[in-house]
C-alpha cells in the first residue's frame, strides 16, 4: 500500500476532530435560533399542562354550580358574565383562582410578550396566554372548546385582544411561528389536543355550538 505523504497527513482530519467541529457548529446554530424555537418540545408540553390545569379549574367550578361555568353567570350571582364585553379576560381566571395551583400556569413559555404573574391580586391580561370560549358547554363536552392558545388569526390577520365572535364558517387558523404552525385547544371534558394550522376550522365546526365568543387576552 502506498504511504500517505506528509502533506496529506497534515490536511486530513481525524474522526474525533470532525466530531468536535460538528459539535461546535451545532452549538452555534442553537445559539442563533430564536428563543421560541429552542426547547420547543419541552415548552409545548408545559403549555399543554397549563391548559389542563385551567380546564380542571373551570370543570370544578362548573360542578359546584350546576354545570354552569362562571363566565356564564352574572357578577351578582357569583359569575363573571359582564366581563365578556369589557375586553378584559383576567377576571374570568381570577374567579377560579382557588381551583388553580398558581397564576404562572396562565402564561405559555413560548409567549415571550407575556410575563407570568406572581400573585392573583396583580393578575392582568398581560399575564395570560390563553383565550376562553364564553359559549363553552358541559353538553357534549368532548367536542366543546373551553379555551386555547391566543395565537389566532382570521382570514390571515392576527386576532387582537378583546372579544372575537366566530360562526361555524369563520376562516380561523393559528398565527405562524408558534408551536410549529399549530396550537393547543382545551375541551370542556378536561382533555387537551394539539391542532395543526390547517385543521383548526374543523375543530370549531365540529362543536355543538352555533357561535363561539372567544375572550382573547
Amino acid at each position: 500500500m502506498k504511504a500517505l505523504s506528509d502533506k496529506a497527513k497534515i490536511s486530513g482530519l481525524t474522526l474525533v476532530e470532525v466530531l468536535v467541529v460538528i459539535f461546535i457548529l451545532a452549538v452555534l446554530v442553537a445559539m442563533l435560533l430564536p428563543a421560541h424555537v429552542r426547547g420547543g418540545p419541552a415548552k409545548l408540553t408545559k403549555c399543554i399542562s397549563n391548559l389542563k390545569q385551567i380546564d380542571l379549574g373551570f370543570q370544578l367550578s362548573a360542578s359546584d354550580n350546576g354545570g354552569i361555568f362562571p363566565i356564564q353567570k352574572s357578577v351578582a350571582n357569583g359569575g363573571t358574565m359582564e366581563f365578556i364585553y369589557s375586553d378584559h379576560v383576567f377576571p374570568h381566571f381570577q374567579k377560579i383562582s382557588k381551583m388553580l395551583v398558581q397564576p404562572k400556569s396562565l402564561a405559555c413559555p413560548l409567549d415571550i410578550s407575556r410575563q407570568a404573574a406572581t400573585n392573583w391580586e396583580a393578575l392582568n391580561d398581560l399575564n395570560i396566554s390563553y383565550f376562553l370560549n364564553a359559549d363553552a358547554s358541559t353538553n357534549n363536552p368532548s367536542n366543546t372548546i373551553m379555551g386555547g392558545d391566543r395565537f389566532l388569526q382570521v382570514k390571515g390577520q392576527p386576532v387582537l385582544p378583546g372579544l372575537l365572535v366566530l360562526s361555524t364558517n369563520s376562516n380561523v387558523s393559528w398565527t405562524p411561528n408558534f408551536h410549529v404552525q399549530g396550537g393547543n385547544l382545551a375541551f370542556a371534558d378536561g382533555h387537551v389536543e394539539f391542532s395543526q394550522k390547517e385543521n383548526l376550522n374543523s375543530f370549531i365546526q365540529n362543536q355543538p355550538l352555533a357561535t363561539n365568543r372567544l375572550c382573547v387576552p
